[in-house]
């Protein structure tokens, strides 16, 4: 899996970035991917993938988000994309843990003294597998109702620095499963 953080400038997230091929329009990163980067996140009606938020009317946003875009072509299966994205979502609450931050995971959502830390959403396309997910660098701009936090207030100041902890952590464990994956024989 190719790692891209992208640290100059900001890329706003509006839910076009799950679409297949993301990166490799954008980046020409071609393949197994994940994309670090910082921005809004404004998720438009048309864009949103998670059925019950379209039911609910929910809005999807925050003024200052880190993203984690990522992309794999490996298995087009739903229930893996899910997998992955909850393996991801625990690999992340164990790297918070190295920042001395306790968290709790609520299916595919961190959580901080009961405040919601991130979003997420996985998904696939014909090709791939595609997972979003977005942790508030602070909690500006979110819609009313939702208690949420950031990673400023839980003392992560480095933003750039936890970009590239958290890019490294989610490779490496994909990369160690893909490994495992290759080294066992079949059962008789």
């Amino acid at each position: 899996m190719e790692l891209l953080v992208v640290k100059e400038g900001r890329i706003d997230y509006d839910g076009s970035a799950i679409r297949s091929h993301w990166a490799y329009r954008n980046f020409g990163i071609l393949g197994n991917s994940l994309v670090v980067f910082r921005g809004k996140c404004d998720v438009r009606v048309e864009e949103m993938i998670d059925i019950e938020d379209l039911r609910q009317s929910k809005e999807i946003k925050s003024d200052d988000m880190v993203h984690y875009i990522i992309e794999v072509f490996d298995l087009v299966n739903a229930l893996f994309a899910s997998t992955l994205q909850k393996l991801f979502i625990a690999k992340l609450c164990e790297v918070l843990e190295q920042y001395g931050v306790k968290t709790s995971r609520k299916g595919d959502d961190i959580y901080v003294n009961g405040k919601k830390l991130s979003i997420s959403i996985a998904t696939v396309s014909p090709v791939s597998v595609k997972i979003h997910i977005g942790m508030n660098v602070e909690a500006k701009g979110i819609p009313a109702g939702v208690d949420a936090i950031g990673l400023k207030e839980l003392g992560i100041m480095d933003i750039e620095d936890f970009m590239e902890r958290t890019g490294k952590a989610l490779v490496a464990e994909f990369e160690k499963v893909k490994k495992d994956s290759l080294k066992v024989r079949w059962a008789q």
